[in-house]
């Protein structure tokens, strides 16, 4: 597991360094202390479900992305992120909002073409 937890870290904090956000406001967006997204990040905790829910919600990916099994995949999901600046907590809370609302409008595209 704690290779697992070392990717899923590097996702984590790939993600916020390619969106400019700071330990410290990701913190505040996730509603936890700023150490634990150290620890996170590091590899030197594993991650609730919950945590990175709000995460895939916030940087608009599905949640499978952060347990993917290697460094290489790992790296190329976040190549794909962009940045956004000088963004406040309550535009975090309304893009991870959006973000949960596009991945769930794609999960029942799927599901109405499968029928």
């Amino acid at each position: 597991m704690q290779n697992q937890n070392k990717t899923t870290g590097l996702i984590m904090k790939g993600f916020r360094e390619k969106y400019g956000y700071t330990q410290d406001k990701l913190a505040d967006f996730l509603k936890i202390k700023r150490e634990m997204v150290s620890f996170y990040e590091n590899g030197e905790r594993e991650a609730p479900v919950e945590i990175l829910e709000a995460l895939s919600n916030l940087f608009g990916v599905e949640l499978k992305v952060f347990f993917v099994e290697s460094t290489e995949e790992a790296l190329a999901e976040v190549a794909f992120a962009f940045r956004k600046d000088e963004l406040e907590a309550q535009d975090m809370e309304r893009i991870a909002h959006f973000g949960k609302i596009v991945k769930n409008y794609l999960k029942i595209k799927k599901l109405h073409e499968r029928i």
